[in-house]
């Protein structure tokens, strides 16, 4: 599967677990990265109702891109 026919797959909003695993970010990884304020909550991720975290890996991927 290329990456186009991923990117129409995955939904915008993805929980830790399979962010992760397209990635290559360990769940602990991801956590510093929320924590650190380096990932800001409401752009690259945010608590769902349910007490859940869930990545934006558009806006992930624009950072690692273009650094913001």
């Amino acid at each position: 599967m290329n990456d186009i026919s991923i990117a129409t797959i995955l939904p915008r909003w993805v929980r830790a677990s399979k962010y992760s695993a397209i990635s290559g970010y360990s769940l602990p990884a991801l956590r510093k990265k929320r924590q650190a304020a380096i990932w800001l909550e409401g752009i690259h991720w945010k608590r769902a109702p349910d007490g859940n975290v869930y990545y934006d890996w558009r806006r992930i991927d624009d950072w690692v891109e273009n650094g913001q």
